[in-house]
């Protein structure tokens, strides 16, 4: 499977790139489930101060992958959790770094 998600850390700064160019960065199962394994990850490694979130290509996200609709009502999710959307909306106790989006 291709790379979802890029983090590069410098000077406690965690910069998050989306990285599917080819689809502008659109959510499909696999982004929802790098994004909360990314910020799983980042909540508990030692020096990130600040979480910046961008998108690689020429769109920051174009949304949810319209086509990834018929295999949510078919059951066909790739990412075999039904709730990604919800894991990755829901409240977490977090260590307190800003996140902000990038803008070009």
């Amino acid at each position: 499977m291709e790379e979802r998600i890029k983090v590069d850390l410098k000077d406690g700064v965690a910069d998050v790139r989306l990285v599917r160019v080819d689809k502008m960065n659109a959510l499909d199962d696999h982004m929802f489930q790098a994004l909360i394994d990314t910020g799983e990850e980042l909540k508990t490694r030692p020096g990130v101060r600040a979480i910046v979130l961008s998108g690689e290509g020429k769109a920051f996200c174009a949304g949810l992958d319209m086509g990834n609709f018929g295999k949510m009502a078919s059951g066909e999710r790739s990412g075999g959790q039904s709730s990604t959307g919800e894991a990755l909306l829901t409240p977490k106790r977090t260590r307190a770094a800003p996140t902000a989006p990038s803008t070009r």
